[in-house]
């Protein structure tokens, strides 16, 4: 359970459901040069026209056929980045160096960490700042004489330095969010973009004379502060006190124009305030704000006709087009594809809110669950904050996930959903009374997210199990008339097909492991089966000692953690001779020897951690290394 971090938008999970489908037919390879031949090398070629009209023609060409995976693919092969670095940015058309912005930030989004860092490490820092200080010379400009022409030609540049203002901003936040390294790199570097934003939105909200910028770019601007305050404290102690913005200037402005801003703006805005409720205000009025920002998102929420979007979003995807693109020129199939561009600007919009709110609901849940006072302690949510999350916040991820699940994950959410889910139920299990209203919810959320857990995707899976691993907690042995003995069958066999990949086996795989593990020992905790219990905990014993032969220095810090969850879930197994399968596991099947013997192979795996890289693991590796040997001192005194 936790809060989304740096990199949450990128390795393709920034979203992007209007992307086409991939062409999963790629038949020979001859095919593949046959399109080289007779579309991507014709393209490349124009790009490195110095006549406009073929650059742009090609730029354009380029932007929609990498939509579809398989001609973004042989794009790339042909060095796409290099000639647009190279041959586009540097262009004296504007519009070619807004376009290749946008075409490089399309590219970053879908390819994620390998394409922005050589993008990186092709210096576009360098193009970017002289972008921004030709930007900002064009709205001193603006600002100084006005919008004063209402020439078509006027209102086209105008609206170029919207394009390329949104389009370079959005570029940075995608630079950001592609790794740790990147982010430190791009906020070292922040001021002067942070200055040209935060003047830019000063002067919007300042100004009486009527709208300065469109709402498309408006929402750029606040993205920007919105991805970089929910990534980086620092980033908010520096706008306010470095900056001096004054937020609840912007919050009033958009408050009181409702008709001029739309959904995705006002959702922003609500990311924003969290974000500063968050750091500085340190725990005061967190119930009440909380409360307030919860209800608009859920008042955001519920005005996305969710049946119309789906019927915009499979007009926009056309699968005709994206099955076989290459069967017209490309010139013809940019027409084609742009066809319904009012129509996919608007779905983009209205999945970007959706996207954002998720991602907020998720940050707000951890955030309530915290005790500052007393962190051992738990939480108390007031009655009204209960109300907000029973009977609004809940009844909307239950929906948006039955959506998902009834229309083949057409908003490409699912994982945000279930996050959120998965925050929502550990947020009560936390709270020093459960509602009990939350008992029948949580029955009948059981039944949603097993139909759920139908997928190849092992990130759900993963998700699926978190969430059932908390209304298991939840239940107790309520739980057990929901499991059937054929499920811990399958979850155990899924987790001996993970181990035997041995130096293969990849962290996302390793975080199922995890998950089933602590769901299975927390259902052998309450089954009420002694024969389903002794299975459970013989494969916590197993995973022990597999994972202990496959742990060394180079390994994933998830082995460690499998270990350990193994074994704090068997000490509460095991914790009371009373339970009524102690005997006939613990003591028949000789549980102390069991445990003595992977005694110092636990001190072993303790003393490997690095506390300085990974100072919580090896806190955690030593209490749980401790309490080992005083459950073995405990069980043996138990029957004496």
């Amino acid at each position: 359970m936790g809060k989304l971090k740096k990199g949450r938008k990128n390795q393709k999970a920034r979203l992007n459901p209007l992307g086409k489908n991939p062409n999963t037919d790629n038949k020979t390879d001859k095919r593949d040069e046959n399109t080289r031949q007779s579309k991507i090398l014709p393209l490349i070629n124009k790009l490195k026209s110095t006549v406009p009209n073929d650059k742009s023609m090609a730029l354009g060409a380029i932007t929609v056929l990498c939509e579809d995976a398989r001609m973004r693919t042989l794009l790339l092969k042909e060095k796409l980045i290099t000639i647009i670095m190279e041959q586009c940015l540097n262009d004296s058309n504007d519009e070619i160096i807004v376009e290749s912005f946008g075409l490089l930030r399309n590219l970053g989004i879908e390819e994620g960490y390998d394409v922005l860092k050589f993008c990186w490490r092709s210096n576009i820092w360098t193009a970017i700042e002289a972008s921004i200080n030709k930007i900002q010379t064009s709205y001193k400009f603006l600002i100084e004489n006005g919008q004063t022409s209402n020439s078509k030609n006027d209102k086209s540049k105008v609206q170029l330095l919207y394009d390329f203002t949104e389009n370079i901003l959005s570029l940075i936040v995608v630079l950001a969010s592609g790794s740790n390294d990147l982010y430190e790199s791009i906020y070292s570097k922040i001021d002067p973009v942070l200055k040209f934003v935060t003047d830019l939105l000063t002067y919007e909200i300042s100004s009486n004379g009527g709208y300065r910028i469109s709402t498309k770019l408006f929402n750029a601007l606040l993205e920007f502060i919105y991805e970089f305050s929910t990534e980086s404290e620092d980033f908010i102690k520096k706008l306010n006190l470095d900056f001096a913005f004054n937020f609840g200037n912007l919050i009033e402005y958009v408050n009181s124009k409702p008709s001029h801003f739309n959904n995705l703006t006002k959702i922003y805005v609500e990311g924003i305030k969290f974000n500063n409720l968050e750091i500085l205000d340190h725990g005061n009025n967190k119930y009440q704000v909380s409360n307030e920002i919860l209800t608009n998102i859920y008042d955001l929420i519920i005005t996305t006709d969710l049946e119309e979007l789906k019927t915009k979003l499979n007009t926009v995807k056309n699968p005709d087009n994206t099955n076989q693109p290459i069967q017209k020129d490309a010139q013809t199939l940019e027409q084609d594809l742009s066809k319904d561009q009012d129509i996919a600007l608007q779905s983009k919009l209205e999945l970007t809110t959706l996207e954002v709110a998720l991602d907020l609901i998720t940050s707000i849940l951890e955030y309530l669950s915290i005790n500052e006072t007393n962190i051992e302690e738990p939480i108390s949510l007031p009655p009204t904050t209960l109300d907000v999350l029973l009977n609004k916040i809940f009844p909307s991820l239950v929906e948006l996930n039955k959506f998902e699940l009834y229309n083949g994950a057409i908003l490409s959410l699912g994982e945000k959903i279930l996050v959120a889910l998965n925050n929502f139920t550990w947020l009560l299990i936390s709270n020093e009374s459960i509602p009990v209203e939350w008992y029948e919810k949580c029955l009948q959320l059981w039944d949603l997210i097993i139909k759920s857990t139908n997928t190849e995707d092992i990130v759900l899976q993963k998700n699926c199990l978190n969430v059932l691993w908390a209304i298991t907690k939840t239940l107790g042995p309520e739980v057990s008339q929901k499991v059937q003995p054929q499920m811990v069958d399958e979850l155990i066999a899924k987790c001996e097909i993970i181990i035997k990949k041995e130096d293969t086996i990849e962290d996302a795989e390793l975080e199922l492991y995890l998950s089933i593990v602590g769901f299975l020992g927390n259902i052998g905790l309450v089954i009420g089966d002694t024969a389903i219990t002794s299975k459970i905990s013989e494969f916590l014993v197993t995973s022990i000692e597999l994972f202990y032969k496959s742990n060394n220095s180079s390994s994933s810090p998830l082995t460690t953690e499998i270990i350990l969850e193994c074994l704090n879930l068997i000490y509460e197994l095991f914790g009371d001779k009373d339970f009524d399968y102690d005997y006939e596991i613990f003591v028949q099947q000789n549980y102390l020897q069991k445990l003595s013997e992977i005694e110092p192979k636990i001190k072993e795996v303790y003393k490997k951690i690095d506390k300085n890289k990974s100072p919580q693991l090896k806190l955690k590796a030593e209490e749980t290394w401790t309490n080992l040997g005083r459950f073995i001192q405990y069980k043996q005194s138990e029957r004496a």
